[in-house]
């Protein structure tokens, strides 16, 4: 990773790399954000405008003639919120005099609980601008999705309910892209119930290496991912061309001042998600059979 010699109390070390490759398992959903072209805040609010396509009727053209028809696509400005994500390491001057890397071993243990938090945040937090708190949150995954996109199952999640939730996203005409959908255990099992004994079920590698299970419908290939973050009653779905990390400042470690026998640092990131069309996101919703 890094060695905590020769760096003064003002330098930053980048951790972008290394937050990227770590704990993918326990955090899937940032593993794929970060696994794209991460973009780039530059305040603390990031706003965008709307990614949608023009569907206006087909009209179709003589032979050499004028275009004078030019079409705009009606985009709405979104925005969302940049969170602060911070982890503290200190270790002693006798456990760094006998084990030199301790702190980088620290370094990396507090790196690994910020990319959970991050998760955390980024499928469930609601959004909060720090007006009253003091404290920003963003808007995550579940809080961004497209009411039109809602699914609500009775008991168990059902064959119907995957291919209703892939129709919403379909029938909203959205640009291509990869569905995934975010369950946690419970869910998964119910999911894997379905399949069992009856189709061919198939595991794949996504590109930032999880295992996947994937389902084709006339919809789509669902890709489902198992996060133990997303709520125990939701399955979350989402077309992944329109759902991007943003940094303010990306993932790095900065020393702090040293006060006493012991060396502290802190590591921190502060980022938001960019859903692009929240029609481009759909959440089923499991409630408890009376």
């Amino acid at each position: 990773m890094f060695r905590s010699t020769n760096y003064t109390n003002a330098e930053q070390i980048s951790l972008a790399q290394e937050i990227a490759k770590i704990g993918v398992q326990a955090t899937p959903f940032t593993s794929l954000l970060m696994a794209k072209q991460v973009e780039k805040a530059t305040s603390t609010i990031y706003t965008f405008r709307e990614k949608t396509l023009s569907h206006d009727e087909d009209i179709s053209a003589a032979e050499g003639s004028e275009t004078t028809n030019f079409t705009e696509t009606a985009r709405r400005e979104l925005n969302n919120v940049l969170q602060i994500f911070k982890k503290g390491a200190s270790i002693s001057g006798s456990a760094q005099a006998m084990n030199a890397g301790q702190l980088s071993a620290e370094v990396e243990d507090r790196l690994l609980e910020l990319k959970i938090n991050m998760e955390k945040a980024l499928i469930n937090s609601i959004k909060d601008d720090g007006s009253v708190s003091g404290i920003r949150k963003m808007a995550g995954l579940i809080a961004s999705a497209d009411a039109t996109n809602a699914v609500s199952a009775t008991g168990t999640v059902t064959e119907e309910t995957i291919k209703e939730v892939a129709r919403n996203l379909w029938n909203q005409d959205l640009a291509e892209g990869n569905l995934y959908a975010l369950v946690n255990a419970d869910v998964k099992e119910q999911i894997d119930a379905i399949y069992k004994d009856r189709y061919n079920y198939n595991h794949v590698t996504t590109n930032f290496g999880v295992l996947a299970d994937s389902v084709n419908t006339n919809f789509g290939q669902v890709n489902f991912i198992l996060s133990k973050h997303t709520p125990v009653d939701k399955m979350v779905v989402f077309n992944d061309g329109y759902v991007d990390l943003a940094y303010l400042r990306e993932p790095h470690f900065e020393p702090l001042a040293k006060t006493g026998d012991s060396v502290k640092g802190q590591v921190i990131a502060e980022s938001t998600l960019k859903v692009a069309s929240p029609k481009g996101v759909g959440v089923v919703t499991v409630a408890t059979q009376a």
